[in-house]
């Protein structure tokens, strides 16, 4: 299966933090509006108490059973979120530390009112879209930037994916990779401002 949708699910807890949850296709257009209190991971049965009942309990859980959440998920249940709890009690500003840059594309934030944000995950290596850098794959602890999606995860991707490219001809072309990240940030502030952005610095300068 491709990787390009991978994505996590964050539900607001009542302390105000978060469960962590997968979402194999997560990063695709469409996902948000499957969510609703009835079927919180996107099931299509919204008779499905089940998954109701287990996110409530997990929303006040202070750690992982994986045996007690297994079993009650039922065999055929299909959903488009893993039930299975990656996390839970995550802080808001540890969001951002569990996205792993080039390989999750996305964060989708449901908060209390089941109101939910998709963030596309941007990041910063650009060592597979510059030559000169030598690089294949993204390194996801070089960091990135999670920008909220007005209207399409897809379109935005695709924008990010083109400023990306632009920089990384940039530093093909002699821009120091300190300065073309920095160019990536500010570029993704003026499209959504710089207050809405969440940001993992990763280890670099």
């Amino acid at each position: 299966m491709p990787v390009s949708d991978r994505a996590l699910v964050a539900y607001e807890r009542p302390d105000g933090r978060y469960v962590l949850h997968y979402a194999h296709w997560g990063a695709s257009d469409g996902l948000v509006e499957r969510l609703t209190p009835a079927t919180p991971f996107g099931g299509a049965d919204p008779r499905a108490e089940w998954a109701a009942g287990l996110l409530r309990d997990l929303l006040t859980a202070t750690g992982i059973d994986p045996d007690s959440v297994a079993g009650r998920v039922p065999a055929e249940a299909a959903t488009a979120v893993d039930p299975m709890p990656l996390a839970v009690a995550v802080t808001r500003d540890g969001l951002v530390d569990r996205v792993a840059f080039g390989v999750h594309r996305a964060l989708v934030v449901v908060d209390r009112s089941f109101d939910a944000t998709t963030y596309a995950a941007v990041p910063f290596d650009l060592a597979p879209v510059a030559g000169t850098l030598d690089g294949t794959a993204v390194d996801p602890d070089a960091g990135g930037l999670l920008v909220p999606v007005a209207t399409s995860v897809t379109s935005l991707r695709e924008r990010a994916g083109g400023a990306r490219e632009a920089l990384g001809a940039a530093v093909d072309g002699g821009l120091d990779p300190p300065t073309a990240r920095r160019a990536l940030r500010e570029t993704a502030a003026r499209w959504v401002g710089a207050d809405r952005l969440l940001v993992a610095d990763g280890p670099g300068p």
